[in-house]
């Protein structure tokens, strides 16, 4: 019985020794390697100082020797922190702060960028992966419950201090024995890892491949960085499984070197952390009908996803949004009505909060923050019963499926009216001719009037003008956009692949 996610991998090792376990441009590892590997650099991190039950960070670029530092660092029965290696020096001052680390796992290219934004006198240990010689290999004895933490991934944080998020052993091993038995992965399976580390999709990647035994291929950097050549990397890989971010679907469709022949071995794409588009994904369905889609959904805070809407059929115009779907096993959804009821009804609409195994355990070292998203299941009184507030807001369809409305923080104000910038969006993607498109609010200052504004990517033959006639059909004018701003290029991005807001509103008006 797995109660530890590394004993995923070391029990793929036993079973495939010498097939590749992880892949990165020209690099291949064994599962023998990795798994030897990380037995002898668990002993290192102990002998340097890491304790059972501490927080490790490893601050480098996505490479084999990050899943080498993933499994050597739960192997020495600690809990791993990814941190982005383009970090500034204040978070990952913060992040070392917040994670109270005595050790950390860089590299050759990582180690003197970490050394020259943190100072010498208030530095941690830092080990060097690529220095490393593996001498002991023997397997360690683990001494860690399922119920301890696996990891903790910083996310943004409203105040500017970036929040942990605490994910134990448990949550994760629930999460990927479903995804498992759901797509029917196996060892014969080719898994990407596209997120970056920091980003809770590259759980799904990671753990389902050291599960079944197969082979994982890492997106580099470099690659991510220019999206298109994404297409013949799928294709020469071989790749079965694909998970991204819905508008990474985007880029590829626009970049027109998607091909039926694209993908001969790809059968599962997954999406999840933004709204899918409905036009998107009917043509990549219609190019590519023997590929099962499915839509997820989840933040962090309860394991990856909690949600799942596998998609039969092409949508038809008809359907206005893609539904993230029903809960996944051992998760439960409820509807958070204005009323502060909990309803599961047909129709019911309110803020999406969530109770199951997956939940996470709060944000480390804050209280406060914890005890206002985590909440006591008002229903039950017997023993501790955490939901999770996510602050999404939901509709719950006449097929029970559960429909992504926005974010409850993401409704503003404007000419007098509330607004769900979500709905917006929603209508606008959903008119034909609208490639992308994203909404953001501009609040006046200074005297200035609030303004309401989109960045669109538009097809041929459809002009500012239709665009503004066909939204006025679907929306009450106070709802409809202010100011466009048309673009033919990508739109502005995260690391983790999501669009960036901040960015956006600065395209759109000019800031």
């Amino acid at each position: 019985m797995i109660a530890l996610v590394q004993q995923y991998f070391s029990v793929s090792a036993a079973r495939f020794p010498d097939k590749a376990a992880v892949c990165c441009e020209d690099e291949s590892l064994s599962f023998r390697y990795v798994d030897d590997f990380s037995n002898a650099f668990a002993r290192a991190l102990q002998a340097a100082g890491a304790q059972r039950g501490q927080l490790v960070p490893f601050f480098m670029k996505k490479s084999p020797r990050s899943m080498l530092s993933i499994l050597s660092i739960l192997k020495a029965d600690c809990a791993y922190v990814p941190v982005d290696a383009k970090s500034p020096a204040q978070r990952l001052t913060s992040i070392l702060q917040a994670a109270e680390a005595r050790v950390v796992v860089v590299d050759d290219e990582s180690q003197a960028l970490f050394e020259q934004l943190i100072p010498e006198g208030g530095r941690p240990v830092l080990l060097n992966i690529s220095q490393f010689q593996p001498v002991d290999t023997a397997p360690i004895v683990a001494r860690n419950l399922s119920i301890d933490i696996a990891y903790v991934l910083f996310t943004s944080g409203s105040t500017g201090v970036p929040k942990g998020v605490m994910i134990p052993h448990k949550a994760i091993i629930d999460y990927i024995d479903w995804c498992v038995d759901t797509y029917a992965l196996t060892s014969d399976d080719v898994v990407s890892q596209h997120a970056p580390l920091y980003f809770d999709n590259s759980t799904f990647d990671i753990y389902c491949a050291f599960k079944t035994g197969a082979t994982l291929h890492l997106v580099h950097d470099e690659l991510n960085a220019v999206l298109p050549r994404l297409v013949k990397w799928l294709s020469e890989r071989e790749i079965t499984t694909f998970f991204c971010v819905p508008s990474v679907l985007t880029l590829l469709l626009r970049s027109r070197r998607l091909k039926p022949d694209s993908f001969p071995k790809l059968r599962h794409v997954l999406a999840a952390g933004e709204v899918l588009p409905r036009d998107i994904l009917a043509e990549w369905m219609a190019i590519y009908p023997y590929i099962q889609f499915t839509n997820m959904y989840g933040p962090t805070e309860i394991t990856v996803d909690c949600t799942y809407h596998i998609i039969h059929e092409q949508p038809g115009k008809d359907l206005l949004s893609i539904p993230i779907g029903k809960a996944r096993n051992n998760m439960e959804l409820f509807v958070r009505l204005p009323s502060g009821d909990l309803s599961q009804a047909i129709g019911a609409e309110g803020e999406l909060l969530v109770r199951g195994t997956s939940v996470a355990y709060g944000y480390l070292g804050d209280a406060e923050r914890t005890a206002k998203a985590f909440i006591q299941n008002p229903n039950n009184r017997f023993f501790h019963d955490p939901l999770y507030c996510t602050g999404d807001l939901v509709r719950i369809d006449e097929h029970a499926d559960f429909l992504f409305l926005g974010r409850a923080d993401d409704q503003i104000k404007f000419l007098g009216y509330r607004i769900e910038l979500g709905e917006v969006e929603a209508s606008l993607v959903g008119i034909d001719g609208v490639h992308e498109g994203v909404v953001v609010f501009k609040h006046g200052a200074n005297g200035e009037e609030d303004e309401l504004g989109a960045l669109v990517s538009l097809n041929e033959g459809l002009d500012l003008s239709a665009l503004r006639t066909a939204l006025q059909a679907r929306l009450p004018g106070y709802m409809v956009p202010t100011r466009f701003k048309v673009v033919a290029t990508d739109f502005p991005r995260t690391p983790n692949g999501k669009y960036d807001r901040k960015q956006t509103l600065a395209m759109v008006f000019g800031l």
